[in-house]
């Protein structure tokens, strides 16, 4: 996890979605052995974010997925058209060895992310909220959308292990990823998590103006 400069976070973060009291994103790299569609691996740049819920009339904290990554097919497929992941396919690696963890990111050739960690300390799951998604499918016509709207993800989560300690990570931009909004204030400190999650249908929260 990191703090981004409040100018970052900003750009970062379409509309309708706000920035935080407190500037936060994350970088994740994770494996998840789904029972669904099988193994696959995801990376993503996680935004802290707040955002108004129609469904409840209430402004809500939530986890918005800016950058999305995964190394199947299916895997991309899937997270697109049911909850609006902006997912991507890329070469993703995560090794644990002893209490050094180290992750990266490759597409088409390019080093995108990477994240070096040592874990000497007991860590706890920070609820962040919803993962929020940008549900978009232009029409046939190409002139409109058939679909445009905010989605939620209210997932459940079930600890089994968490570490945590200190962290190095390298965000850059590729020919066909621009990160160039991402600028980091402070890096606070990496978690590592055995766990399992369930994703749930997504609720429509909001409509997007395109």
């Amino acid at each position: 996890m990191f703090n981004p400069t409040e100018s970052s976070v900003k750009k970062m973060l379409p509309a309708p979605l706000r920035s935080s009291q407190m500037p936060l994103a994350a970088l994740f790299i994770g494996e998840h052995p789904c029972q669904e569609i099988g193994t696959f691996m995801e990376a993503a740049l996680i935004v802290q974010c707040l955002f108004d819920n129609q469904i409840t009339g209430e402004e809500e904290v939530g986890a918005y997925f800016s950058h999305v990554y995964v190394d199947t097919d299916i895997a991309l497929a899937s997270g697109r058209e049911i909850w609006g992941y902006a997912r991507k396919n890329a070469d993703i690696s995560l090794t644990l060895k002893k209490n050094r963890v180290e992750a990266s990111v490759v597409r088409n050739g390019h080093s995108l992310m990477k994240a070096r960690c040592l874990l000497d300390e007991e860590g706890a799951w920070i609820d962040s909220g919803p993962n929020i998604n940008f549900k978009v499918i232009p029409n046939a016509s190409g002139e409109t959308h058939d679909i445009a709207e905010v989605t939620a993800a209210y997932l459940t989560i079930d600890v089994h292990d968490g570490r945590s300690g200190d962290v190095e990570i390298e965000i850059t931009s590729g020919p066909e990823d621009d990160f160039s909004a991402v600028e980091i204030d402070t890096i606070m400190l990496a978690q590592y998590f055995d766990c399992d999650f369930v994703v749930p249908p997504a609720k429509v929260v909001g409509e997007l103006k395109l």
